[in-house]
Order: structure tokens, then C-alpha cells, then sequence
């Protein structure tokens, strides 16, 4: 099967999203790089769960989900999302972001995203390309 062309574009959006995160998570970490760390992971895991979606719709999932909660249960279900436990983790962490700013939760956040969710981004968009 091969992607819709409006599939393809949310995967490189995806892959682009990723790459800034990677750029920035390669920087020397002080409170600007932190906060744009911190932006870029939202933006990325929004690129993600969407990227989720896409690829349902386009595999003819009559239900694709509309809310990143059961995208990700539904490509867990399908085996893109291989660690839930993981996942849950990175959607509380996108929410905490959004919600409040305190620099104790930033900091370990941000070595969350380093060690977590960059790998775990990557596994995601690797094994959604193989779903062709």
C-alpha cells in the first residue's frame, strides 16, 4: 500500500519536527535551549500522534481517532506503539508542558525528552514509513 500524498506531507512533518528536536536537544542545555526543548517535544509529539492517525485513515481504519489518547491506543492496538506505558508517559509530559511552566519539572522534562522520547519519536517514524 502505498501513502496518500496528504499522508506522506504529515510524516515529513513529522520527520522535520523530530530533526529540531534532535538539533536542539544537542545544545548545551541552559534555560532558552530548555524552553525551546521543551516547545519543539510538543510540537513533535502533536507531528507524532497525527502521523498515527494518517496512517490509519490511509489503511482504511474506519474509526481513525480524532484526539491523540486513542490514536495512540489504536496504534498501540495495531503495533506502531509498542511501549503504552512509555507513551502515557510522553502524553502527561506534552499536557504538563502546556499547562504550567515550573523550572524543577523543565529540567526533568527535558532529560526525559533526551533519553525517552527522541528514541522512541525515531522507532515511531521508522516503523510508520515500513507500514507501506
Amino acid at each position: 500500500m502505498n501513502f496518500s500524498e496528504q499522508t506522506q506531507l504529515q510524516l515529513t512533518k513529522f520527520e522535520q519536527a523530530l530533526a529540531t528536536l534532535k538539533e536542539t536537544a544537542e545544545d548545551n542545555e541552559d534555560r532558552k535551549t530548555r524552553d525551546s526543548l521543551l516547545l519543539r517535544y510538543v510540537y513533535t509529539f502533536e507531528m507524532a500522534w497525527q502521523s498515527i492517525r494518517a496512517v490509519l485513515r490511509d489503511r482504511g481504519d474506519d474509526e481513525t481517532p480524532r484526539v491523540a489518547f486513542a490514536a495512540l491506543e489504536t496504534g498501540f492496538k495495531v503495533g506502531y506503539v509498542r511501549n503504552e506505558a512509555l507513551w502515557k508517559k510522553l502524553r502527561e509530559a506534552r499536557n504538563g508542558v502546556s499547562h504550567a511552566y515550573d523550572e524543577p519539572m523543565a529540567i526533568a522534562l527535558s532529560a526525559m525528552v533526551r533519553a525517552d522520547a527522541i528514541p522512541e519519536f525515531e522507532r515511531l517514524l521508522t516503523q510508520l514509513r515500513k507500514s507501506v
